[in-house]
């Protein structure tokens, strides 16, 4: 079995004071699948709520020392999940606020954090970077999210060795204060299991972050 980026729900943001920022699940879930909530607040004073049925996987990871935090959430969906809105929280800052969720199939066995794990982090002042991931079980899949500080479009990372990132989902971005762009990269390494390194995403330079790991359809067997 091996682990496959499935969908992507509809992305959420504010600046206002107060107001609720709840990424939505993908309109389809299943028992079994992968969820995976990406998070992004400006600056480094406020943090998301964890959402309900969520686990904290990684994070805060801060862009460019006092630009943006990012967080990784997940679970193992029951199945109920559909369009279900996941809260990260209502705080009284007008700072911007976002995060969007992803689903992925494969699951074999194992909990969510015996399975998202591998975490690296590269932080830049103008194109995304993609961290090193390694995949530690045949059917791993190496994710990078990536968060930049204005809306722009993202694209394939190109320059990588061991494999070939891809920008598995069109890029969410709003028109905030100065907007942002929240993105995803999957990538089977060639060797399965094996290491993607290196590669950057061309952007129209603005500071940003990727948070790489894997996931992986089940533990290891130990001999």
């Amino acid at each position: 079995m091996a682990i496959a980026f499935s969908l992507a729900g509809a992305g959420a943001s504010s600046e206002t004071s107060g107001a609720a920022v709840s990424p939505a699940s993908p309109a389809t879930v299943n028992a079994n699948d992968i969820l995976i909530i990406h998070a992004y607040f400006e600056g480094t004073a406020t943090a998301p709520t964890t959402p309900t049925g969520f686990t904290l996987l990684d994070g805060p990871r801060v862009i460019e020392s006092t630009i943006a935090r990012m967080w990784v959430y997940g679970k193992i969906a029951d199945g109920t999940e559909d369009g279900a809105a996941n809260a990260l929280g209502s705080q009284a800052v007008t700072t911007m606020r976002a995060g969007r969720c992803y689903s992925f199939t494969g699951w074999v066995s194992g909990t969510i954090t015996d399975l998202v794990r591998g975490f690296a982090f590269l932080s830049h002042a103008t194109d995304p970077q993609m961290p090193t991931v390694a995949t530690t079980i045949a059917g791993g899949l190496a994710v990078g999210l990536v968060g930049q500080n204005d809306n722009n479009a993202f694209a394939n990372a190109t320059g990588e060795s061991g494999g070939d990132w891809v920008e598995a989902v069109a890029e969410y971005t709003v028109a905030l204060t100065p907007g942002l762009s929240l993105g995803i990269q999957t990538c089977t390494p060639t060797a399965n299991p094996g290491t993607v390194s290196g590669g950057s995403i061309a952007t129209t330079n603005d500071p940003c972050g990727v948070i790489g790991f894997e996931i992986r359809p089940s533990v290891p067997a130990v001999t």
